[in-house]
């Protein structure tokens, strides 16, 4: 029985697959940036100096981490760069099931199997983010429990693009 992808279910699967490499390169990338200068003080009759985005503040409305340091932004960025390989993991296997599950042919066995690659692959991310957090909260960059609760919210990802992109800014 042979399992091909029509053209119909070939395009958006490429475009799903492609808007994953994109969105882990984004994270990626985000979280290779060099960290924040810390400021000089200024000189005698010289204009303040304009607040530089991304820095430490990491304002609400931004996708930040509500006044982190920039020692706590280096902190969760590394904290999501050591995640990147259980991310395309995730990546992979979300596209392994979707091409299973619109496949012209049905096959319940491969759809199966999708699902628990898929599952592994979760559980292995959360572990791993859950270790990774503990590191990070057993360190000297702590997170309070407002910042926890804006990681929470913005699904580990703060900054950066993410999943759902548009989290550009303070991390």
């Amino acid at each position: 029985m042979k399992n091909t992808l029509s053209p119909r279910v070939l395009l958006p699967l490429l475009v799903l697959t492609l808007t994953g490499v994109a969105f882990s390169h984004l994270n990626l990338t985000a979280a290779q940036a060099p960290p924040a200068q810390a400021a000089q003080p200024p000189q005698a009759g010289a204009p303040p100096a304009a607040p530089q985005g991304g820095g430490g503040g990491g304002g609400r409305g931004r996708g930040g981490l509500p006044g982190a340091t920039p020692e706590q932004t280096a902190a969760v960025m590394a904290m999501n760069t050591a995640l990147a390989a259980e991310n395309t993991a995730v990546t992979a296997a979300r596209t392994a099931l979707a091409v299973a599950t619109f496949a012209d042919v049905k096959n319940v066995a491969g759809i199966t199997a999708a699902v628990e690659k898929l599952r592994a692959a979760e559980l292995a991310l959360a572990t791993k983010r859950a270790d990774e957090f503990a590191k990070l909260q057993a360190g000297p960059n702590k997170l309070n429990p407002e910042q926890v609760t804006a990681l929470i919210a913005a699904g580990g990802n703060v900054g950066g693009g993410g999943r759902g992109g548009g989290r550009g800014g303070g991390l």
